[in-house]
């Protein structure tokens, strides 16, 4: 059992992560942009007297304790079972479960910061030897309200908190009570104490436009010392502000789960360690919760979630509200052309507001953009993966073939490691007049995205117009923001100072949103945050709104809908929480134009909603990164984690156990672990295979990473021998399609075309949304 703690605030030292911020100089830049200063900077020369300032501290803490650890996984190849962090740290150990991305997480740890920076007049005491109900005791029976006890960190090493004044003329008082030791701390605020109820209500606003995904590893929460609760981790963050920090019952509860200090790991600041002694001490002075009462405790949770789970499903339905039909009556009838937004089909040159998504190596292809255009709607072709030559070659077959002017458009995916791809995109899509990009996985924009940008920028009298339009696909709010907010500065500068856009585009630059339109993507095949389009809809269509507040003279801006679009129902229910324009992926990768083999075609023709499941991305499943697939018919799903759980176990491929060594060689690579590794350096840099060949771990990791190239190379080439591991990207909606469709000629694939489907759907969802609503007027 392994369990990763963060140190918090009181372990910053001048020096830190200075390693770090030059092997990972991407999230050193994404900090620096984020806090508008250099972070590498601050961390180096201080001076100490400002890296102390929380506001500066929190901030720094977090971004070398997040870059530490995911150095300790590159060295290591560990997965750890728990993670903790202190106070500001929490939100490290966030991080590293996969609930918050690194920018979301330093967004608000710099925010928190501020906040609690502003906070003035209060103070903090470190008590020692007395045990944390005792302090509770004598402040209660001594009628003390402003000072309370706020940092559980030892049985018996409590941190007080409180009005300034209250917590220095305390001392005396504790002293008599016994504490052996009071040291009031150079701090200004009374952290974690009711006192913070003002940051907790401006923190609490802020922290409304961020989604905090599922926990990839169990989080022990400050406020509850117990594993957080999905779906209730930002009202416990919100909460951490006032609520005391329960450290030491946080390791009292670890090692009631068996953990023992020599499974436990400081990753902070170099130095001595802050944390983890506290574990040895507590052990020493408290040792484990009792057994039997935390596990009636956790038997009482289940049993209060059942009982919670049975009372919403006997409850009463109530009848609609008195008035409903009243309120009702007017509403026109709806039609394929009044669904969404009209000013979107007007402003991308469409007749319906429906667009086909880009999947990737051409499986949206060029039959299905060509389709797609003649029919009014937009396509757009899957750029990724494919080399600029066969996506030039590919502009140019689709130009040929549709109505001069009928819009289509190219996918632009992130490449945060290889900017040299985005920068030779970028130069194609100019020289050929590509106007519209779909931009896919990016968590910040980049400088070649803006650079296609800045191209088309031109002034109409008052206004500034974009002739390349940039369609945004998301799937977390802050990311949004970005897209909907002008372009970074310290972005703009860089390419200024590179001479890669002029003074007079850069001055433009600053006069318009980054993006035209925001795709929310909800939970999809492949790569996937599985989000809710309930829960994203709405806060993205209140930044589209302030978007349109802040940039007057530009246009309307637009919200669409993707992930789990696959029937009338689906597409109604966004339209309905307000989407301009919905985007389908999943659905059109089983047509007949779609870019992927034939065998593919017919195995996702007969799947259900239920034949779909999440499987470790081979680009990244160190991190625990998932990915949506198929699981019909397949053993991919279930032998990519066993490749998994065999690189989490061991620490070379020679470790693995001969007979299941030779398994794995026959059944998943057809060749030897050797020949395989053989492939790989033939095209692969010499320093990676350099370094593999001293680190049997990261050896190991290259080898397995060769079975998900192989498992995606299979199913395109349609390579039957190979069936079982075929790599299907593919979310749920597919098989609601298919339901939908049962029993008509849409059955067959080959009957499948993605405009007659995007036309069929938009016209019974029209005549789904009139039967509704006359169903609520009756």
């Amino acid at each position: 059992m392994k369990v990763c703690m963060f140190p918090g605030q009181g372990a910053q030292r001048l020096g830190m992560g200075q390693d770090e911020f030059v092997r990972l100089p991407e999230l050193a830049q994404q900090a620096d942009d984020i806090l508008g200063y250099s972070i590498a900077a601050l961390c180096a020369g201080g001076p100490i007297e400002k890296l102390s300032q929380t506001e500066y501290t929190q901030p720094a803490l977090y971004v070398v304790n997040a870059l530490r650890y995911l150095r300790h996984v590159e060295e290591t190849g560990e997965t750890p079972d728990y993670l903790l962090g202190h106070s500001v740290s929490e939100y490290v150990a966030l991080f590293a479960a996969g609930v918050l991305d690194f920018a979301s997480g330093l967004n608000l740890v710099a925010k928190r910061g501020a906040l609690m920076a502003e906070a003035r007049e209060g103070g903090m005491a470190a008590v020692l030897g007395l045990e944390g109900a005792a302090i509770e005791d004598l402040l209660r029976n001594e009628g003390i309200t402003d000072i309370h006890a706020a940092n559980f960190n030892m049985p018996k090493q409590i941190v007080v908190s409180g009005r300034r004044q209250a917590v220095a003329e305390a001392e005396e008082l504790f002293l008599k009570a016994g504490a052996s030791h009071y040291k009031v701390l150079p701090v200004s605020g009374a952290f974690h104490t009711p006192i913070m109820e003002e940051a907790r209500a401006q923190f609490a606003e802020f922290i409304k436009s961020f989604m905090f995904a599922c926990q990839q590893v169990p989080v022990i929460s400050n406020v509850t010392a117990r594993p957080h609760v999905d779906g209730e981790i930002s009202a416990r963050m919100i909460e951490q502000i006032t609520a005391p920090v329960r450290w030491s019952e946080s390791l009292r509860y670890l090692m009631a789960k068996g953990v023992t200090f020599a499974d436990t790991v400081e990753i902070g600041p170099d130095g001595p360690p802050v944390v983890r002694p506290m574990f040895k001490r507590t052990e020493l002075e408290a040792g484990p919760l009792d057994a039997a009462a935390l596990a009636a405790e956790e038997e009482a949770a289940a049993a209060r979630e059942d009982t919670e789970a049975d009372h919403l499903a006997e409850a009463p339905k109530e009848n609609p509200p008195d008035g409903l039909n009243e309120a009702s009556v007017g509403f026109g009838r709806v039609t394929m052309e009044n669904l969404g937004s009209r000013a979107f089909c007007e402003a991308f040159g469409l007749r319906y507001p429906y667009v086909s998504g880009s999947m990737y190596q051409g499986i949206a292809s060029i039959g299905i953009v060509i389709r797609m255009a003649k029919a009014g709607l937009l396509g757009f072709f899957g750029a990724a993966g494919l080399s600029i030559p066969e996506i030039r070659s590919a502009i140019h077959e689709i130009r040929a073939q549709i109505p001069a002017g009928a819009a289509f458009g190219v996918n632009f995916i992130a490449h945060l490691n290889r900017p040299h791809l985005e920068d030779e995109l970028t130069d194609l899509l100019l020289e050929e007049g590509v106007d519209i990009v779909e931009a896919s996985a990016f968590m910040e924009v980049t400088p070649a995205l803006v650079r296609y940008r800045a191209k088309s920028l031109e002034r109409q009298g008052e206004k500034v117009r974009a002739k390349n339009r940039v369609i945004a696909k998301v799937s977390r709010p802050d990311v949004a923001a970005q897209f909907f907010g002008p372009v970074p500065e310290a972005v703009v500068e860089k390419l200024l100072k590179d001479r890669s856009v002029t003074a007079e585009e850069a001055d433009l630059l600053r006069q318009v949103p980054m993006a035209d339109a925001i795709c929310v993507e909800a939970d999809s095949g492949g790569h996937t945050d599985q989000g809710m389009p309930f829960a994203l809809i709405p806060p993205i269509l209140k930044l589209r709104d302030q978007a349109e507040a802040r940039f007057p003279g530009f246009g309307p801006l637009f919200v669409g809908a993707a992930g789990g679009i696959g029937t009338p129902e689906a597409a109604a229910a966004v339209f309905v929480l307000g989407a301009d324009f919905i985007v389908t992926g999943s659905i059109n990768q089983c047509t007949a134009e779609a870019g992927t083999s034939d065998a593919v075609k017919d195995m996702l023709e007969g799947i259900n909603v239920y034949d779909t499941a999440y499987a470790p991305s081979g680009e990244m499943f160190e991190f625990g990164s998932k990915i949506q697939v198929l699981k019909k018919g397949v053993f991919f799903p279930a032998r990519a984690e066993k490749l998994v759980s065999f690189y989490r176990q061991h620490e070379g491929l020679e470790a693995i156990e001969r007979k299941q060594r030779k398994q794995i060689e026959e059944r998943y690579f057809g060749r030897s672990f050797d020949e395989v590794f053989a492939e790989i350096a033939r095209v692969f840099p010499p320093a990676e295979i350099e370094r593999a060949e001293r680190m049997p771990k990261h050896r190991m990791a290259l080898v397995f990473k060769r079975y998900y190239r192989d498992t995606t190379d299979w199913a395109l080439r349609g390579e039957t021998a190979h069936k079982v591991d075929f790599q299907i990207h593919c979310g749920p909606a597919l098989g609601a399609f298919n339901q939908w469709v049962a029993g008509t000629e849409l059955q067959s694939w080959r009957n499948r075309h993605a405009d007659t489907i995007g036309l069929k759907l938009l016209e019974e969802t029209a005549d789904l949304l009139n039967g509704r609503l006359s169903a609520l007027v009756r």
